[in-house]
């Protein structure tokens, strides 16, 4: 999952590091911008000292053409672009206009990235482009190298809010080097964040984690405790792709004391959103709405657009995972409603998708259809697959700088030395042909590199086509199996349906004679043996009543557990379930064996609880157990064709604390402890070939513990029998 959440966050940095781009001045300006820089530090009343020093440099009379003072205005315009973008604005407007009157070109240029700033905070992000580059432009044209590294990272975030990574990793990489060359670790720690958060939204989770990793050291080298808090978060967030959700809970509780120790309502923010994140993905719905609301709030007070919008999305997915479908519907509109109005790429489609999905829940599909569309063409606006190799491409390019910046470093030496002293000529000519060759073995090892990689691509994909085929396959097993079970109900609705239909077709005829008797009786006068006939033929045709009555009452419960799951649970009698699908697994059996007789032991605690579940999936775990216990009992029968063998299996429901145990039992052969441990097992099977795919107690297993948080173990004693247990929580 995205978060868009990482934007705001990187840009409050590079906001936080713009104090270190002022020039180099007056000594007025460095003491003012010392005093200054000790406030902000830690967070609090910098505002209020700007505001003091704006004030004392407005009683001079040359004060706008004071660069100490048009840098305040600049700072004041800084403070507020994050905040109140609009205030920000008007006031960079004439501050803009004064720096170009004053010929103050530097803070002209300080001026326009902070105007690209405040249109970044306010989601128009083609102006904040405009001004950024032309922030840039300027620059450039001055040498104001200082100022190059942030700008260029913060194009580079207007175009990862776009979905553009191709353009985005190339202006973070252009940022690292220029910040590398001005050694502005700041700015570098900066760069290196949003080059991992183009990583992850690549699914490139090793390359997100590594540059994360380095951004923590940087952030702590530097004692810099948003960057610290910011690196921990976004490391959890990798951790929560790769599905390491206790590490991801370990770090994540790292950032938030951080966060609540330093009294950061941004910091806080984004790691309440990754708290709910993190608890979606372990299912724990409760805690996850939790933290999404403080997101939602800590958003809205301090106008987090961004934020706000991504805690709406993350409400409405757990609200709709509850089935609370009103609530997940109001909460999903109010974060599509916001998305569009920034103008969010990102965040509409994230909207989009959770609407549609909500809407078709809730049957509307017209609705439905409407957000699906537009979900596609947002997420089609997003896709970009020449990021991914760019990423390649950059990273060698500035391995391959480095190294050709040492290789001049070396011939310049050798040069000197040459000059210094003719002996030196030969020496020279020998490292020269040395280092010449090195590079021609490097350029081969390059070559079998590249071929090595061809080949491990080529394996890649073979590997990709073999998975895809064992997909295929265990598709095609896992239908095998559900018609098998369908095949067991078949025979057991055939069975118990034939035996009220006999009735009904055996006194049917009965009555038939019984009428043409009583007319022959009427025509001989006989009225008192017509009556009598009359009353039998009453009695015969309530039994027809009843039997029929018992026929249909049959066919409407098997359509219900024969339908396709609405993956709704709903509240089951386990006695009566448990007792039908016995019956229909015993006559599935009984339907292709005419021979084969079992006694059925049923023991069923009145005490047992209706609970939560789905009928058919628990049906079919029943099944699945009954069928393998009669399916035992049958084998021992025709091995040892020993008349005083009783087969028997046995079936007992039992509420014991706060624990339901359903348990199939049976006096068949047993199993080897070496067979025990494989019965769950996906595919294993000791049937013979073509008679089990080896996927019913696989798929039981995942049913108990995986649906309903269960557990599921066997007994066996080889020889005597085995027994299967299932306990579920009351």
């Amino acid at each position: 999952m995205k978060n868009p959440l990482r934007l705001l966050t990187s840009l409050i940095i590079n906001c936080i590091r713009f104090m270190q781009q002022l020039p180099k001045i007056t000594l007025l300006t460095a003491f003012l911008w010392f005093c200054f820089l000790a406030q902000t530090t830690a967070q609090t009343g910098n505002l209020t000292v700007l505001k003091e020093r704006k004030n004392k440099l407005e009683r001079l009379k040359i004060h706008r053409s004071d660069t100490a003072y048009l840098n305040v205005i600049n700072q004041i315009a800084f403070l507020y672009a994050d905040s109140y973008p609009d205030s920000a604005l008007t006031m960079l407007k004439e501050n803009i206009s004064t720096c170009k009157h004053a010929g103050y070109e530097r803070g002209e240029v300080d001026g326009y990235k902070i105007t690209g700033n405040a249109y970044m905070t306010k989601g128009y992000y083609e102006n904040a482009l405009s001004w950024y580059n032309k922030s840039y432009e300027l620059a450039e044209k001055i040498d104001y190298k200082e100022a190059f590294p942030g700008i260029r990272n913060n194009i580079g975030l207007v175009y990862m809010s776009q979905g553009n990574y191709t353009a985005a990793l190339n202006s973070f990489y252009t940022a690292l080097q220029l910040a590398e060359a001005n050694r502005d670790r700041f700015v570098m720690s900066s760069t290196l964040n949003n080059i991992a958060i183009v990583h992850f939204y690549q699914g490139r989770m090793k390359e997100a984690d590594s540059s994360y990793k380095k951004t923590l050291i940087l952030a702590k080298e530097l004692s810099d405790t948003i960057g610290i808090i910011l690196a921990y978060n976004n490391i959890a967030e990798v951790n929560v792709e790769q599905n390491l959700l206790p590490l991801a809970l370990k770090n994540l509780d790292k950032a938030y004391s951080l966060a609540i120790r330093n009294k950061n309502p941004e910091m806080l923010t984004v790691v309440s959103h990754s708290l709910g994140n993190t608890f979606f993905r372990m299912d724990s719905l409760g805690k996850a709405a939790a933290y999404f609301e403080v997101a939602s709030k800590l958003a809205k007070l301090h106008n987090y657009s961004t934020s706000a919008c991504k805690a709406l999305i993350g409400l409405a997915r757990v609200y709709e995972r509850q089935g609370k479908l009103k609530d997940a519907l109001k909460y999903g509109l109010e974060a599509s409603l916001q998305a569009n109005s920034m103008g969010h790429t990102q965040l509409q489609r994230d909207a989009s998708e959770i609407v549609s999905l909500i809407y078709e829940k809730m049957g509307d599909g017209i609705s439905s259809l409407g957000y699906f569309k537009a979900f596609k063409m947002y997420s089609d606006s997003l896709r970009n697959l020449e990021s991914e190799r760019l990423a390649s491409t950059y990273d060698a390019k500035i391995e391959f700088t480095k190294k050709e910046e040492d290789l001049n470093r070396k011939n310049l030496t050798q040069k000197w030395f040459t000059f210094s002293a003719f002996a030196a000529l030969f020496l020279l000519g020998a490292i020269l042909l040395i280092v010449n060759r090195n590079r021609r073995r490097l350029d081969f090892t390059n070559r079998q590199l590249q071929q090595k990689n061809g080949e491990i691509e080529l394996q890649r994909q073979k590997a990709e086509v073999t998975l895809d085929e064992l997909k295929a396959t265990q598709a095609q097993l896992i239908q095998s199996e559900k018609m098998a079970s369908l095949g067991e109900l078949t025979a057991g609705i055939a069975h118990e349906i034939q035996n009220p239909l006999n009735f009904v077709n055996n006194f049917s005829e009965t009555s038939i004679e019984l009428l043409d008797e009583m007319k022959a009786e009427l025509d001989n006068g006989n009225d008192q043996e017509a009556r009598d006939i009359a009353g039998e033929v009453i009695e015969n045709l309530e039994r027809i009543n009843q039997h029929g009555k018992r026929a249909d009452s049959i066919v409407k419960g098997m359509l219900q557990h024969s339908r396709s799951s609405s993956a709704q649970k709903e509240l089951t009698d386990i006695n009566a379930l448990t007792e039908e699908y016995v019956r229909l697994s015993y006559h599935g059996l009984r339907a292709k064996d005419k021979t084969f007789n079992a006694k059925i032991n049923q023991d069923f605690d009145p005490a047992v609880p209706k609970l939560m579940v789905i009928p058919e999936d628990m049906g079919r775990v029943i099944l699945n157990l009954t069928n393998n216990a009669f399916y035992a009992v049958q084998q021992k029968q025709k091995q040892l064709a020993d008349p005083d063998y009783q087969p028997t299996v046995t079936v007992s429901t039992q509420k014991v604390e706060n624990h339901i145990l359903i348990r199939v039992s049976d006096n068949g052969n047993g199993m080897a402890n070496s067979i025990r441990s494989k019965v769950f097992q996906p595919f294993f099977t000791t049937k013979p070939t073509g008679q089990g795919t080896g996927l019913g107690l696989s798929l039981s297993y995942d049913i108990v513990t995986k649906g309903y948080g269960g557990t599921m173990d066997v007994e066996s004693v080889e020889g005597e029998g085995a027994a299967f247990t299932v306990s579920l929580k009351a």
